[in-house]
């Protein structure tokens, strides 16, 4: 069973306890500002962290995720935004080897967006913000983009239970089903191996 021999884990790392990390210390990303907690007689500064994935083993197109479940109406927002890290086990790991998705929903694998790109891994023992958190590797993208894809697929007369795969806004677009902004009820972040034929 090729899922036996892969491995996945999810957990947190964090500037406090991981700013001397080896072999890549945890830097803030750019333009993130740690909240002051202003109950403190000292005005103390909080902790910032991140979502660790952690996968080995995966094969060629398999991916890996952690996963929420909300009730979330995103139409009042433009954008999403996330900053992504990438790094080996071993120093090498090569520019595309692995890709970054995050999918909403209403539910995981019917009625879906999804947005991947592929990651340009960190070499071990950088320290500095932008070898740490490369511009490449954020996601920065209007919500609008999903709807142009969907109406495009629709457009098309393409059956809505095929994946619909739009390249876009520096990634890959792909619409399943009739997923709606107004109803999210599911929210993905994940890791894939990208296929490579």
């Amino acid at each position: 069973n090729e899922e036996a021999n892969s491995t996945f884990n999810i957990s947190a790392v964090n500037l406090e306890d991981n700013g001397s990390r080896d072999p890549i210390n945890y830097v803030l990303p750019e333009g993130i500002i740690r909240e002051t907690n202003y109950q403190t007689a000292n005005l103390a500064q909080q902790n910032e962290q991140s979502l660790v994935l952690d996968a080995c083993g995966l094969k060629d197109g398999d991916s890996r995720a952690a996963y929420k479940k909300s009730d979330l109406d995103v139409r009042a927002y433009k954008r999403i935004k996330m900053f992504v890290h990438a790094e080996g086990q071993e120093d090498n790991l090569n520019d595309g080897d692995l890709s970054c998705f995050i999918r909403l929903g209403t539910d995981f694998t019917s009625n879906y967006y999804e947005y991947e790109i592929k990651l340009k891994p960190t070499p071990h023992y950088a320290t500095s913000r932008e070898e740490v958190w490369p511009s490449s590797n954020e996601i920065d993208i209007a919500f609008e983009i999903f709807q142009l894809a969907k109406q495009e697929r629709n457009f098309n007369n393409t059956d809505v239970a095929s994946p619909f795969i739009k390249y876009a806004s520096g990634g890959k677009i792909t619409v399943v089903g009739n997923p709606n902004l107004s109803q999210v009820k599911t929210i993905m972040i994940g890791v894939r191996n990208p296929k490579k034929t």
